[in-house]
């Protein structure tokens, strides 16, 4: 683990950081526009970091919440202590886990990109099975794309994350796992320059 990565792994960090380019706003309008369930929905959020989206799902769906990191988990308790939002150290593979499903939504946010190959075409085959038989999963990344800015590439390339892929990249693994998966590229949602995918995946 480098300098980054440590210091980015401490919860306040990351929460000052991601608050400044990411905004609750825009958090917000990307959960009303490609994270929507009804109510009663069952939401596992994979990679959930210190809970941010939480507050969407809780009191009104079953929501859980799983990262490796246990102080983003500790933090992630404490911000929801006061809706029913769950919380669990561990990752997909997890008997817990699926004790809690089938899911109507599996998200996860800022994951996939990383994660080795091998690891995406795990998550694809574990989160396949978690899904109920009308659920879906979605993942939403940074993606190298050939209409994007010089500085959005620049940016996405100094990212932690060392396996930034283009939309193809991410289609074809996942593509280990569902029958159907479709990818929309957006530019310009965060306050630096930046360009994410949304990969919706199904049964």
């Amino acid at each position: 683990m480098n300098l980054r990565e440590r210091i980015l792994g401490n919860t306040l960090v990351y929460k000052g950081f991601k608050n400044l380019v990411s905004p609750p706003s825009l958090v917000a309008k990307t959960v009303n526009e490609f994270l929507q369930v009804p109510d009663g929905a069952r939401v596992l959020d994979l990679g959930c970091g210190y809970g941010d989206i939480a507050h969407f799902y809780a009191d009104r769906c079953k929501y859980i919440g799983i990262d490796s990191n246990d102080s983003y988990i500790k933090e992630a308790c404490r911000r929801n202590a006061g809706n029913d939002a769950i919380f669990l150290t561990g990752d997909v593979s997890d008997d817990a886990v699926m004790d809690y499903g089938p899911f109507d939504l599996v998200l996860l946010t800022g994951v996939l990109h990383h994660l080795p190959s091998e690891s995406v075409r795990q998550i694809a085959r574990d989160s396949h099975r978690l899904i109920s038989q009308s659920g879906r999963m979605v993942a939403v990344e940074p993606v190298f794309a050939p209409d994007q800015r010089l500085s959005a590439r620049l940016t996405i390339a100094a990212d932690r994350g060392r396996y930034v892929r283009d939309a193809e990249g991410y289609v074809s693994l996942l593509e280990s796992g569902f029958n159907h998966v479709e990818a929309q590229v957006l530019h310009g949602r965060l306050r630096i320059p930046y360009s994410h995918v949304i990969l919706t995946c199904s049964n």
